[in-house]
């Protein structure tokens, strides 16, 4: 059952991190959602349930006790994040909801001092892609980005991906 309209009540979030069980089952719904619709990607292996308990930074949405929505913060390095696992259940896409989370992130990456955030998301979800360029996220060539030695692997991936990034300051 889709939500008609905003939603009717604020939402609560919470700053939280990467052992959070609220946040496992909707990695599981994600990683689910991403199977279905980035063709590739479960046959490349990639599953976001590897090493997320490392995950410091992730706020949550909850509507009443329900968790809805998560997005994270993890560092690239002194200067560089990424926004990491965007979601946003179902019946409450389409309500600015994500947007809400993007910028709680975002206020969080200035507070820490990083200069740009980072995004990786796939070719066969453009919607993903626009929502994130109205957000203000460029789309720049897999070669510009830099990942730790232990992600380099996902850049074969470079062909299905679209990577994006936005100046914090």
């Amino acid at each position: 059952m889709k939500n008609s309209g905003r939603h009717k009540r604020p939402m609560q979030i919470v700053l939280t991190d990467g052992t959070n069980k609220d946040f496992y089952g909707l990695c599981v719904k994600l990683d689910a959602s991403l199977n279905a619709n980035a063709p590739g990607r479960k046959e490349a292996g990639l599953n976001s349930l590897y090493d997320i308990q490392s995950y410091k930074h992730i706020f949550l949405m909850y509507d009443g006790a329900k968790p809805i929505g998560s997005a994270g913060l993890w560092q690239h390095d002194a200067k560089v994040c990424e926004l990491i696992r965007v979601y946003i259940e179902d019946d409450y896409r389409g309500q600015g909801l994500a947007g809400e989370l993007i910028e709680r992130v975002e206020q969080l990456a200035i507070e820490k001092g990083y200069l740009k955030v980072m995004l990786r998301t796939w070719s066969s979800t453009p919607y993903a892609v626009r929502a994130y360029e109205k957000f203000g996220f460029k789309k720049v060539a897999a070669s510009k980005i830099k990942y730790p030695d232990k992600f380099s692997p996902a850049l074969a991936l470079a062909k299905i991906r679209v990577y994006m990034e936005k100046e914090l300051v």
